[in-house]
């Protein structure tokens, strides 16, 4: 079993630029050898598979200027072993040259030949000796190329960004996706109160602090253990979850003895947080089309002392009301989406989305949307969520089911709550990372007109 983090995390990147698995399928396949490194060793592990992918394109430029191979022509495994070692030269102050050097030249010359070594240490040496000789865009120039080096954006993602959000809101944006984020939970108020969670997690963790928004929420830093392995995991005190994935659930209002659907629940983070605002007395229909993923959910609720979740194995473009007994209080559509607003915990996100995902995504977004209406009560209300700031997926959705769904309007009489203050005068609820300090997520309300004599 290999036992070098950077051998491992070689391993993990070229796994998962080869396949179209997400990252923490790739991780979750290398998850042992991952688990038999030490501690520090670990943390040095994570910090290269997420580093270079946050930095790819800062560090691809470099090669480029001292590589006399192009880019396109490296070995997979020899351009990740590149970026690996130049992330450490360039971003990592405690790692020095000469180590992140010949740590590299060992391991291409197991996984290649002697050959391949000796390109991996030119390279290497020669970008260590002239790097401040490397001419990087200039804004005058090329606002949306300058963002793409300086900030590791697609070209055509920072090409979109500047004309929606401008040159300087767009680099706000970029370096804080480029931040290492906190770690955020939601407690169980089923077990505890936020408070209590708090100081007992003051004994495993670091920068304790109660979320603006959420009002469950709490972040720290530098767990001195795998949260799995926390005591107050294991008894149920929390689940992990982002501050505005929080901040959706508390939008949607779910009330104790309400019939409920999360219709694209995935692993379950916001089925267990309804299940909370319900007092767990009501009726939860956790539904999704993996039903791997329902499994998860199941022995997440048991850990959670959750009861009132049944699952669901469906797809939501194939169901009507015949699926169910009754029509819902309140259903949720987390829709499945570019995921563009979580890069900064998902840095991987960026090099497998395209322009067409948007526009593909959008129209299934209308298409799950209008599915998902048809299940609400009248009177009642649906949740559209999606963690994506882009227009495409969020405002256009919106109106474009307006226009056809004359049973729906947008609700605003929610309410009052921390998460007012992120609301638009339109009704929409918008969180974005370097305004809030969360993932960016965007959701509407939207009532069902109750039926008339």
């Amino acid at each position: 079993m290999i036992k070098d983090p950077r051998h491992i995390a070689l391993n993990v990147l070229v796994f998962w630029h080869k396949a179209s698995y997400s990252l923490d399928k790739s991780l979750e396949n290398y998850s042992e050898e991952i688990s038999h490194l030490s501690k520090n060793d670990r943390s040095l592990c994570n910090a290269l598979i997420f580093g270079v992918l946050r930095q790819r394109e800062s560090i691809d430029w470099t090669i480029r200027a001292f590589s006399k191979t192009s880019l396109e022509k490296i070995d997979i495994k020899l351009l990740y072993l590149l970026r690996i070692a130049l992330f450490q030269i360039l971003y990592m102050d405690r790692i020095p040259v000469f180590a992140a050097n010949n740590t590299s030249v060992n391991i291409a010359k197991k996984i290649s030949d002697k050959k391949a070594a000796g390109f991996i240490n030119a390279v290497l040496r020669n970008a260590a000796d002239n790097f401040s000789k490397v001419h990087f865009p200039d804004a005058k120039d090329d606002k949306s190329k300058f963002i793409s080096v300086n900030f590791s954006l697609p070209l055509w993602l920072s090409k979109k960004w500047n004309h929606a959000f401008g040159f300087e809101a767009t680099c706000s944006l970029c370096r804080q996706i480029n931040t290492i984020p906190q770690i955020t939970l939601r407690t169980n108020t089923l077990k505890g109160d936020r408070q209590s969670l708090a100081k007992r997690l003051s004994l495993v963790a670091k920068n304790i602090q109660l979320t603006d928004y959420a009002l469950q929420g709490i972040s720290f830093t530098s767990p001195s253990i795998p949260i799995q392995e926390f005591e107050a995991f294991k008894l149920g005190l929390f689940q992990i979850q982002d501050e505005a994935a929080q901040i959706v659930t508390q939008f949607l209002a779910p009330k104790p003895g309400e019939k409920i659907l999360d219709a694209c629940a995935g692993l379950g983070g916001k089925t267990g947080h309804i299940a909370q605002l319900m007092e767990n007395r009501g009726i939860i229909i956790a539904a999704d089309i993996e039903p791997k993923k329902l499994e998860s959910l199941q022995l997440n609720s048991k850990r959670l002392g959750i009861d009132i979740v049944e699952t669901k194995p469906l797809n939501l473009l194939k169901t009507s009301i015949k699926e169910f007994d009754f029509y819902f209080d309140r259903v949720l559509i987390d829709a499945p989406c570019t995921g563009l607003g979580v890069m900064r915990r998902n840095p991987d996100t960026k090099w497998k989305r395209s322009k067409n995902d948007i526009v593909r995504l959008a129209a299934k977004q209308k298409k799950m949307l209008n599915a998902a209406a048809n299940l609400v009560k009248p009177g009642g209300l649906l949740v559209y969520a999606v963690c994506s700031c882009e227009r495409e997926e969020n405002e256009d959705v919106i109106y474009k089911f307006l226009d056809k769904r004359k049973d729906f309007s947008i609700d605003k009489d929610f309410e009052s709550g921390n998460y007012y203050r992120l609301m638009t005068c339109e009704g929409f609820l918008k969180t974005y990372p370097e305004a809030n300090n969360m993932d960016g997520f965007f959701a509407v309300r939207l009532k069902r007109k109750s039926k008339t004599r």
